[in-house]
């Protein structure tokens, strides 16, 4: 009985470890389980973004927009300022009309192939610099073209992040005012500084003389000659001035310089160029233009030759001195073909 006793007790008790050994392990598995999960969700709830580095971005400071002009006859130029080397497309709707090429310091300018004709147009700019990044300038330029002889196309940057409002740069009304501001106008010219440039170069093949021209303002007497030589002056008429300077071209490279004298004599300001006597006397009395910071082929076609498109024109007559005509820089020397008589 007693040995019975012992045996039910033993089986009892080895069905309870049985069944605590079962929870154990089942427990066990739950919490291997949870191990596994809990981390899971955790990570899940804590992770962060990853953050994917757009290859176009809108960046203000990249592109600067300097000049933006619009003729009656949709003739356009654009120039600015943005990053050095890189490729410049302006784009109206879908199309790109016109593609250059900033230079070491970013500058470029930029002269579609063909007029922009009536209509009204919505121009954005983008630029790929060397290494495949593309930059999409934040502010826009909204143009109407009436394509009448006289009507002077209208012209505003728009801000497209919507910051800041439309500006008019260019409409008729703006021409109206230059008479009504005239008075204006001339109290802020005489703050200006002091300034001189030598613009163009011509050889007169009859008196064998050199004739310089240029512009200048705030001040009243230009001096003009070759370095170290005998030199000429004359007065600023509207800003402009003009003479012939004493001397002989001689084969090789010379200094040509102009200043800026005020009342008392004193130099307020100077320019200079090196020039090559061979290569202005093989020009037969053609006029050279020196490039002044910020121009344009176009911009210098429309200025000497009345149409811009005659830039094409200058390019044939210097393609040994202009490998891209969107890539012209200070102080080069272009020979100007003769403007055309209507």
């Amino acid at each position: 009985m007693k040995f019975s006793k012992v045996i039910y007790f033993l089986l009892i008790g080895t069905i309870l470890a049985t069944i605590a050994l079962l929870v154990v392990f089942d427990q066990s598995d739950t919490e291997d389980k949870k191990e596994v999960i809990v981390p899971l969700v955790k990570e899940v709830v804590d992770a962060k973004p990853i953050e994917v580095k757009p290859t176009r971005k809108q960046a203000a400071e990249t592109i600067k927009l300097e000049v933006i002009r619009v003729r009656p006859d949709g003739s356009l130029v654009i120039a600015g300022k943005g990053l050095p080397n890189s490729k410049v497309e302006i784009i109206s709707g879908s199309k790109v009309i016109a593609v250059t090429t900033s230079d070491k310091i970013g500058d470029f300018v930029a002269v579609p192939e063909k007029q922009l004709e009536s209509g009204e147009y919505f121009l954005s700019f983008r630029q790929t610099t060397n290494d495949k990044k593309v930059i999409i300038a934040n502010k826009s330029v909204a143009i109407n073209v009436t394509g009448a002889k006289n009507d002077i196309p209208i012209v505003a940057i728009i801000d497209s992040e919507g910051k800041l409002g439309a500006k008019v740069i260019q409409s008729p009304s703006l021409d109206d005012n230059k008479e009504i501001n005239k008075q204006e106008k001339n109290i802020i010219e005489d703050q200006r500084d002091p300034y001189i440039a030598i613009l163009a170069i011509t050889h007169d093949t009859k008196v064998g003389q050199l004739v310089l021209s240029g512009r200048a303002h705030n001040g009243v007497q230009i001096n003009a000659g070759f370095t170290g030589k005998e030199t000429s002056s004359t007065k600023i008429i509207n800003d402009e001035w003009a003479l012939s300077i004493p001397g002989k071209l001689i084969a090789g490279k010379q200094k040509v310089f102009a200043v800026l004298l005020g009342k008392d004599g004193k130099v307020l300001s100077e320019n200079s160029i090196i020039i090559s006597g061979k290569i202005i006397q093989n020009a037969n009395g053609k006029t050279f233009v020196v490039v002044q910071k910020g121009d344009a082929l176009w911009n210098i076609a429309y200025q000497r030759l009345g149409v811009g498109n005659r830039y094409i024109d200058i390019v044939k007559l210097n393609k040994n001195k202009i490998i891209n005509p969107d890539l012209i820089y200070p102080k080069q020397l272009f020979i100007i073909p003769k403007q055309v008589m209507n």
